[in-house]
């Protein structure tokens, strides 16, 4: 997937990139965690003071409540293309949100103007 910076983007371009992000591509919202965890076995050394076993996890939240699911390996680089999507979409829609937010300012300043 490719990525683009903030000044790469214009609003035009953003727009066309936040409405493909939504329609054609799968969206996680969250971060990705990685831990070092103990297993279930209990012979694995893990139990008895060697390493313990990488794992990743979902950060997710719901309100002000956050969530951490266990991501499988198997599943691992669908769930870290959904979070990088995400990750661009909410590039291209701060790229836009400014723009508006130009937008809007330029108004009040003509709306100020035209009152006097």
């Amino acid at each position: 997937m490719e990525e683009y910076s903030p000044t790469e983007l214009g609003r035009e371009a953003a727009r066309k990139r936040a409405s493909k992000l939504i329609l054609d591509k799968p969206l996680i919202q969250g971060s990705l965690v990685e831990s070092l965890r103990t297993c279930g076995t209990k012979g694995c050394r893990c139990h008895h003071g060697g390493s313990k076993h990488p794992s990743t996890y979902l950060s997710i939240r719901s309100g002000t409540k956050r969530t951490m699911v266990f991501v499988p390996q198997a599943v691992l680089p669908y769930v870290k293309e959904c979070v990088a999507n995400y990750q661009q979409l909410q590039l291209a829609l701060d790229i836009v949100s400014r723009d508006c937010i130009e937008v809007f300012i330029s108004k009040k300043r003509k709306g100020k103007s035209a009152s006097k």
